[in-house]
């Protein structure tokens, strides 16, 4: 029975990732496409074009993060996945990430106040992190119609880097909060019935976290807000080019 499960599950990583690959080669050709007309170069647009084809581009570019989250699980099942690293800035990742998700946040006029240690250097995958902030930061501002999002980075020790991101948004309930990071899982409120979502951001999130030596954790209120927090291991993390080792008590 073990041999046969393991097959079926060989096979269904197989055509997971097959799949994934067919689908962003004419997906990325209608990203780029309508990202040329978009920008006035096949000639000028109006505003219904202009807005219909933004939509168009926003639909797309949300089943690219689809297929890329599908195509990254099939790989960490698979025990295929490799992390990347190399040495990183944190103020300069945490300024990207940022800029990634303010534009949501502005739509919403949500505030994101930050509490951030500057100058932190370490050694680690840096596309990899910045997929799990803006995960995590989009989901808070996804479902938060009002107050404010926070993020803040905290060194735990000589090795470990902290990070939480606090919101004041729909909240979970304890049942909900047990299944939270199953595949295909969404959380059960009337506002999350009218968001987007796949249930797999979340899922891999805490599978890359895992990989780099942390974990993802969730606590909440139910209609109050929730914090997650996202930690990750280095073996080379250093302030101000000093090892940590001599700034961390």
């Amino acid at each position: 029975m073990n041999i046969h499960l393991q097959e079926a599950d060989r096979l269904k990583s197989i055509f997971l990732a097959s799949m994934s690959h067919e689908l962003r080669t004419p997906l990325n050709a209608v990203i780029g496409f309508t990202g040329i007309m978009l920008q006035g170069l096949t000639g000028e647009i109006n505003d219904e074009q202009r807005q219909q084809l933004t939509m168009v581009k926003s639909s797309a570019d949300h089943l690219l993060c689809l297929i890329n989250d599908v195509l990254d699980i099939s790989k960490l099942e698979a025990g295929k996945f490799e992390l990347i690293t190399a040495d990183i800035k944190l103020d300069d990742l945490l300024t990207e990430v940022l800029n990634t998700v303010s534009p949501m946040a502005n739509l919403k006029k949500l505030p994101i106040n930050t509490d951030i240690q500057e100058a932190i250097c370490l050694h680690s995958d840096s596309r990899r992190i910045k997929q799990i902030l803006i995960n995590l930061l989009s989901n808070a501002i996804k479902f938060t119609e009002k107050g404010s999002i926070k993020i803040s980075t905290k060194l735990k020790d000589k090795t470990t880097l902290e990070f939480k991101v606090t919101d004041t948004g729909a909240g979970i309930t304890s049942t909900d909060l047990k299944r939270l990071f199953q595949p295909f899982q969404q959380v059960n409120s009337d506002l999350t019935k009218s968001q987007d979502g796949t249930g797999l951001g979340l899922y891999l999130s805490k599978k890359l976290a895992n990989l780099m030596g942390g974990d993802i954790t969730a606590s909440s209120e139910y209609g109050q807000g929730s914090q997650f927090v996202f930690t990750l291991q280095s073996n080379s993390i250093t302030i101000n080019s000093r090892e940590i080792a001599a700034v961390v008590v």
